[in-house]
This record gives structure tokens, sequence and C-alpha cells, in this order.
């Protein structure tokens, strides 16, 4: 049995009507997916320029943050959770310029807090693992930073490619390793911190941050480095 034509018209329309709606649907959709992205970026966008010019660029915070050739405050963006570091390390970068240390040392931000690079000379003798009778007042510094925030402090203790082997270290592993839980002790005993907020790691020569080929990428490479990072 044949339709009515007119029915049959009426079909047709009825099911174009229904894939016109499903399609402006899924548009509908696809728009408000992309608005939403859109809104996120910019938000995102100017917390970026707000946190770049509070830190960096204003002209009042200028000077706090103008660094020596070594004393490098880096760029870095950091997150909401670390710009609890930001006063510690203009107090730190203070202290460390007053007693003459800005050549000798690099403060850093990092993605979770920020870090002191010590030049391995500034702590301990060439060879030797026993800390510099000066260095203690560095690590007091570093103590009274710690008790007034809520930091975890990591030490990391690096060497050159040059190898030792003594009775006492029997290779680089054993130097890099015991600098680093001497300092950690020192923290430890003085400042009175929870077992948990500290902790200490040797890397022997295997973290270079310069070519061992050289005296001074060698000298760059023997390092004491502190990593602060917001208790969790």
């Amino acid at each position: 049995m044949e339709e009515e034509p007119g029915k049959s018209n009426k079909k047709k329309e009825t099911q174009a009507a229904g894939w016109e709606m499903i399609y402006c649907s899924l548009v509908l959709i696809i728009v408000a997916l992309f608005a939403m992205l859109v809104s996120y970026s910019s938000v995102r966008h100017d917390k970026i320029k707000n946190f770049l010019k509070q830190d960096v660029s204003s002209p009042e915070n200028a000077e706090s943050y103008k660094g020596s050739d070594t004393l490098n405050l880096s760029p870095d963006i950091l997150g909401d959770q670390n710009e609890f570091a930001m006063p510690a390390m203009k107090s730190l970068e203070v202290y460390f310029r007053q007693t003459g240390l800005d050549k000798s040392i690099s403060i850093e931000k990092t993605r979770k807090g920020f870090r002191i690079i010590f030049g391995s000379n500034v702590l301990f003798s060439s060879g030797a693992a026993e800390i510099n009778k000066e260095a203690y007042s560095y690590f007091d510094e570093i103590i009274k930073i710690v008790r007034n925030n809520p930091f975890t402090v990591r030490v990391e203790g690096h060497t050159d490619s040059v190898p030792i082997n003594t009775p006492e270290f029997p290779s680089n592993w054993e130097l890099s390793t015991t600098r680093a839980v001497n300092i950690l002790r020192y923290l430890l005993e003085k400042g009175e911190f929870s077992e948990d907020r500290l902790s200490a790691v040797g890397f022997s020569q295997y973290h270079p941050v310069e070519s061992n080929d050289t005296s001074e990428g060698r000298q760059k490479n023997r390092r004491v480095e502190f990593y602060f990072e917001k208790q969790i």
C-alpha cells in the first residue's frame, strides 16, 4: 500500500527536524566548552601576570631581588603554594650579602620552593667532611628560617670527578654523603627539628652542573645544595 504524498513529506520533515536539533545541541555544547577553556585560560594568564608584577617587576621590590652575578634569583614562576618562599629567600639574600658570601653561593626558585647552592670550599676543606667552623653561623641563619616557616630541608652533597681513595672515604660516594649527613646532623641537633623535616643524600660526581674537563667546571661541581620545600 502506497503512502499518501502528504504523509511522506511530513515524515521527511520530522526526520530532518530531529537531525537539526541534534546538530544544534552538539554545536552549543562545543561552543560552551570552548568558552570555558577560554575563560580558564584568561584567569590563569591574569594570575601569572599579577604574580610577576608583584614579585619581579614591581619598582618597590626591584631592589630587593636585584642579585649579584652569582647570587641569582631565578625568574621561574612558582605556584600559589610556593609564595611562602619569597620572604625567606629575601631574608637569606640580605644575610649572605652582609656576610660577603654573595659571590660564593646562589639562591634560586624551584617548583616546590627554593634552593641554596654553596660551593663546597665554603663549608669544607678539600677532601674532608668536617664542617668549617665559620660555616656554623650560616647554618644557624638557615635554622632561623626553618623554625619560622613550614619547610622541609633536603641537603645534597656533590663532588667533581677527581677520585678519592682514603681509609675514611673510599670514593666520592662516601665523601658527598658524609658531608650531607654532617650538615643534617648539625641542623637536627641545633635546630631541634622533627626528624621527618630533614633528609640528606650524596650524589658523588654523577650530577654535574658543568664539565669536569676544566678546573672551573670541577669547582662548580663541588657543591652542597639545600632544598627548601613546603611541608605537606
